[in-house]
């Protein structure tokens, strides 16, 4: 289930009409966390009985979601799809969103008057500020239905579970964030819905770690191997491959494969798999293998 950000959607201040006062923060004493910092967008705002952007209270966006997705090493090289559900507020089946019984008219709220907001004037030490919040009655809107639907309550939308398929892109990185437009919570008021925003966690793999978009892997090899040379099998994201290892082969060499390893972010080409060597040392030698390690510390190897 997905956890919803705190503190709604985004809130600017005037930013349709490029106010100085907008995103202006004052801190009077508050400081650090914790403390209490004084807005003045907020006073603005609410003086205009306005939001962020210059649209009215009554049309905020809905609040998004943020959620965290764990997916397979495979899956991120690869991409796929995952399914996921969220429990959020969805816009009432029943009404559409407007909160009325379906075939109802609408009537001007008689709270507000039509004005869709409220206004409450205040005496301050720093003046006197007409603050104008949204109507409880209408919800900012100006307008009430003469029957409320019976699913929301005259509301437009209600909690729901809702299950959502997710297309993982190729080439994605551990930590990557994903953004779904629209896909977060209702707005209560008509407004356009929330993001989704989900953020990648990549399980590791016993085999392989990511290194930008190349796969890195680690290979032991016999002290003969890697002495004389082979061509053996090895496991690869895309399968077994035959490798060959070249004579004198040294520990912490690197074998590159190319176009093996993890697919490139832009969505253009894949990276290498680079294979590290390491060279496995016997601990215990039968008399005929002795006599030959012999052999070669007299020709001074």
């Amino acid at each position: 289930f997905g956890a919803v950000f705190e503190g709604g959607a985004h809130q600017g201040g005037f930013e349709g009409f490029g106010s100085p006062f907008g995103g202006f923060n004052v801190d009077f004493g508050g400081g650090g966390e914790g403390g209490q910092g004084f807005d003045f967008s907020n006073i603005f705002e609410d003086f205009l009985g306005m939001s962020g952007g210059g649209r009215r209270s009554g049309e905020k966006k809905g609040r998004d979601i943020k959620i965290d997705l764990e997916i397979s090493f495979e899956e991120a090289v690869f991409g796929g799809k995952k399914e996921v559900e969220l429990s959020k507020v969805s816009k009432c089946s029943e009404c559409v969103g407007s909160g009325a019984t379906p075939g109802s008219k609408m009537k001007t709220c008689p709270t507000c008057s039509g004005r869709g907001n409220m206004q409450k004037t205040q005496r301050t030490i720093l003046g006197a500020f007409t603050q104008v919040s949204a109507c409880a009655e209408c919800l900012g809107t100006g307008k009430r239905p003469e029957k409320l639907c019976r699913e929301c309550g005259g509301r437009g939308v209600r909690q729901s579970t809702e299950r959502l398929e997710i297309f993982v892109p190729k080439g994605i990185q551990d930590g990557e964030v994903l953004k779904i437009t629209g896909k977060g919570e209702a707005s209560l008021v008509g407004g356009a819905p929330g993001n989704l925003y989900i953020k990648i966690y990549v399980r590791p793999h016993k085999i392989f770690r990511r290194q930008g978009d190349d796969v890195v892997m680690k290979l032991s090899l016999k002290i003969s191997q890697a002495i004389l040379g082979d061509s053996m099998e090895v496991e690869t994201l895309d399968g077994e491959i035959n490798l060959k290892i070249p004579e004198g082969t040294q520990a912490g060499d690197i074998l590159k494969v190319r176009g093996k390893g993890a697919h490139a972010s832009s969505g253009y080409g894949r990276g290498d798999l680079l294979i590290e060597i390491r060279i496995e040392i016997p601990k215990k030698l039968s008399r005929k293998a002795k006599e030959g390690v012999e052999k070669l510390r007299e020709e001074g190897f």
